[in-house]
């Protein structure tokens, strides 16, 4: 794809940000600190400000059943899953079949697909979320959970495997969702490796239910949890792995990237795909802050309170999170396994820049595949496009050439 490069800020530039405490008053730096918190701690649960306005019979849908709702993500393009009460609703929701403007209100109309829990009615708030499956029995392939021993205690994962008689003897894939995600996140991308012959490994990781809490209960942005994968990697070798592709969504793929450069058995890994990744830290900061509305200045002091250690991460051995390693230019330094991108235009939460830049850095081993939509949600948008270049990629890494690039 051809683009004038833009790079993330240098070495240079985030050592200026490291002096922006100079002259700024106490009220400003707590709200700096506040900032970092926040990119650092899990949350308590996602925000559920979707609103069910209407229910009402729809002889069009499965269920019989047509929702009117309103709020984050509700009008967006594609299938998406509803989930309310904290997780003990959920289901399935089809394309946007009509819209009204009440007052500058959006209300749009989709049908009820399926409803895998609870009991959908009027007035019930939840959120909209690219999900698709609860369980991975959900997927039609054979599946367990396994425990993994990992610093601290143990992790978990759901083991999926392919149709009996396709499995490819020493190839697996290990799946790693986003930060503030659930594995249930990565279930979608499970499919299309299953039909090449890989098992997978969807996994729990640092902070998740079941699994161990994180230095001080927070992230490490990708440079803690990549560990978690390591772990998983060894696993999956005393299964008989040799070959081993990662699949990260957001902060899972910066993960997944440190682990294939890093890690301590990135020689197997032959390859990655990444949907929506975080590939440039400082840039998707930056977003936050504005996402925040927090001015510029106090949100690059926010990053050097994380740099310096002022507000701790989770990584162990380090004082502070170094964002120095988180840059386009740095994740990919060391890259030497191909790597499908799953990014779009129009990804408000993590710029898709990093990950063009990322391209840019390694244009032998990188393949961009452009989508339309929001965030970790381009598989719902085109779910076929998404899975057909998922697994024409995986087939193609058994070539070493990597004939296909689209």
């Amino acid at each position: 794809m051809p683009r004038t490069s833009r790079r993330a800020p240098s070495r240079g530039a985030l050592r200026a940000i490291g002096l922006a405490t100079v002259g700024l008053g106490g009220a400003a730096i707590g709200l700096a600190a506040h900032f970092a918190r926040q990119v650092l701690t899990p949350a308590n649960g996602p925000e559920e400000r979707v609103q069910l306005w209407a229910l009402e019979a729809s002889g069009s849908s499965p269920t019989g059943q047509r929702v009117w709702i309103h709020g984050p993500d509700a009008a967006l393009d594609g299938e998406y899953s509803f989930i309310w009460g904290g997780g003990a609703g959920h289901a399935r929701l089809g394309a946007v079949i009509d819209e009204i403007d009440d007052s500058g209100t959006l209300r749009v109309a989709r049908e009820v697909l399926s409803v895998e829990r609870g009991t959908l009615r009027a007035g019930i708030t939840g959120r909209v979320t690219g999900w698709w499956y609860t369980d991975p029995e959900q997927l039609g392939y054979g599946s367990e959970v396994v425990r993994i021993p990992a610093d601290g205690g143990s992790i978990w994962a759901w083991l999926i495997r392919p149709e009996p008689g396709t499995e490819q003897p020493g190839r697996w894939a290990i799946h790693i969702h986003g930060r503030g995600a659930l594995p249930e996140e990565a279930l979608r991308g499970v499919a299309p490796l299953a039909r090449a012959g890989i098992p997978s490994l969807v996994l729990a990781y640092r902070n998740d239910p079941g699994t161990p809490a994180g230095i001080g209960g927070r992230y490490g942005l990708g440079l803690a949890e990549h560990r978690d994968i390591d772990d998983a990697i060894a696993w999956t070798m005393s299964q008989g792995a040799d070959r081993i592709t990662l699949v990260g969504w957001s902060m899972g793929g910066t993960a997944a990237v440190l682990s294939a450069t890093r890690g301590p058995f990135s020689a197997i890994i032959d390859g990655l795909v990444l949907d929506s990744p975080g590939l440039d830290w400082p840039t998707l900061l930056e977003r936050q802050a504005e996402i925040a509305r927090l001015p510029r200045p106090l949100g690059r002091l926010g990053m050097g309170l994380m740099q310096r250690g002022w507000v701790r991460g989770a990584v162990p051995g380090a004082e502070g999170t170094d964002l120095h390693a988180l840059t386009a230019e740095a994740l990919a330094a060391d890259l030497h396994a191909p790597v499908l991108l799953h990014i779009s235009p129009e990804d408000t939460f993590v710029p898709w820049d990093g990950a063009l830049d990322f391209a840019l850095e390694q244009p032998e081993l990188v393949i961009v595949h452009e989508m339309r939509g929001e965030h970790v949600k381009l598989w719902n948008t085109d779910p076929r496009a998404w899975e057909a270049a998922t697994e024409c990629f995986v087939r193609a890494l058994d070539d070493p050439h990597l004939a296909s690039r689209d």
